[in-house]
């Protein structure tokens, strides 16, 4: 993909600034086709977006909104939820800044119609014969509990010491691969281990009666949450999952294409929030 100088950002936004609405910042970089399909889904076409810039993280896109003057060009600084959405802190009250209602953007691309859509094209069969084989409710059920312990001992431990690696190792880790059949999955004991030694790490830091209220307070949040797995790390957990469990049907494409085939089928109504804001950024 082509790389621009970081010296010629600035040119390349006001080059682009009469083909589109509104400027919009996201975190990733090299993603910006993902994030400008998913918007103009998102907004039915009613916002014109023809370039999305990508800044590099959290911290870069959120200092990237303080300093932006809206009374000169009308822009959305789009962020993730991460671990403080599922701690239950609130975003910064940033003009311009828009946060997912989840743990991140790949969580809210996740969802039923829309990965039997793309099984259906892979295997070649009807849309309901692929609902059938990928059985996604039961797919979901069999992962959720043991994920949700997971990230609220990751929760807890951030909440404590927040040095220590918990989301970024990756579920990769976590999984087994059968010999016999090729087929990888989530390995749950693997799982637990990871809980144990999240909380482990935290009772260094702080004593077990505390850490245990804090685990069972982010235990009960989440899994209240209208969609539990929201909470769980889309691009780091879901996504390499729900790989994997498509390619137990024969199914496999890359998974930058299976995100952005995802984000061209997916229930846009998880976006409406994010619809709503590019709406009203757009309008000034």
């Amino acid at each position: 993909m082509l790389k621009w100088p970081e010296r010629s950002k600035a040119a390349i936004r006001k080059l682009f600034e009469p083909l589109q609405d509104i400027d919009v910042y996201v975190e990733d970089i090299n993603d910006e086709v993902f994030y400008r399909c998913l918007l103009q889904r998102a907004t039915n076409g009613e916002v014109k977006i023809a370039k999305v810039f990508a800044l590099g993280g959290c911290k870069a896109v959120t200092d990237a909104a303080k300093l932006h003057d809206h009374r000169l060009r009308r822009a959305l600084f789009i962020v993730d939820g991460d671990l403080p959405w599922v701690k239950g802190e609130s975003s910064p009250k940033i003009m311009g800044l828009h946060c997912h209602d989840a743990y991140c953007i790949e969580n809210l691309i996740m969802c039923e119609k829309a990965l039997a859509h793309v099984l259906s094209q892979e295997i070649v069969v009807m849309e309901d014969e692929a609902n059938k084989r990928l059985n996604y409710r039961n797919w979901v059920a069999s992962i959720q509990i043991p994920l949700l312990e997971l990230f609220s001992a990751f929760a807890t431990v951030n909440s404590i010491d927040p040095t220590v690696t918990t989301v970024a190792q990756g579920v990769g880790c976590m999984c087994v691969t059968h010999k016999a059949s090729g087929i990888t999955e989530l390995d749950f004991n693997k799982v637990r281990l990871a809980k144990k030694a999240a909380i482990d790490a935290a009772e260094k830091t702080a004593d077990t009666d505390t850490v245990l209220d804090k685990y069972t307070e982010y235990m009960k949040k989440l899994s209240a949450l209208p969609n539990p797995l929201h909470a769980v790390s889309g691009k780091d957990f879901l996504v390499p999952l729900i790989d994997f469990h498509l390619q137990t049907f024969g199914c496999r494409i890359k998974r930058k294409s299976l995100r952005l085939r995802l984000a061209n089928a997916c229930d846009t109504s998880l976006f409406a929030s994010l619809s709503e804001a590019l709406k009203i950024a757009a309008r000034g």
